[in-house]
């Protein structure tokens, strides 16, 4: 039973960079940066559906031409799709439930192992010395 906390900027802009690589973009690593602070309170499954639509952007942009152009016509999907689909795109954790889990976490949550534990197995050895 592990608690698994919302990604921090970090984390993020990593996910991020991670969901874009196989897509045809022009985001630079400022872009990400700034989608890594806006997307606060996102968990992975949020960044996904954000990645998703703002990907669906250039292909809404083509309009009805969309089913007669080659893959490699669409156009890359830039920081602009990204803003639009923050609009429609919100964490769907809400900072009341993270307390709960973070309660939950407290009580029920399995301990984590450190490296003080194992330190103490070394004590716990029943062999003559």
């Amino acid at each position: 039973r592990l608690y698994i906390p919302l990604p921090v900027e970090s984390d993020r802009r990593t996910l991020l960079q991670v969901m874009l690589k196989k897509n045809k973009h022009e985001l630079t690593s400022q872009d990400i940066d700034q989608l890594a602070k806006e997307t606060h309170g996102f968990s992975g499954a949020d960044l996904k559906a954000l990645c998703t639509d703002a990907a669906m952007g250039p292909i809404r942009q083509l309009g009805p031409r969309a089913l007669e152009v080659e893959v490699d016509q669409v156009p890359p999907i830039t920081f602009k799709h990204f803003k639009r689909s923050l609009k429609g795109t919100k964490p769907s954790v809400a900072p009341s439930d993270l307390l709960q889990y973070e309660e939950w976490d407290k009580i029920y949550g399995s301990k984590r192992a450190t490296e003080e534990d194992d330190d103490d197995d070394d004590d716990d050895d029943d062999s003559p010395k």
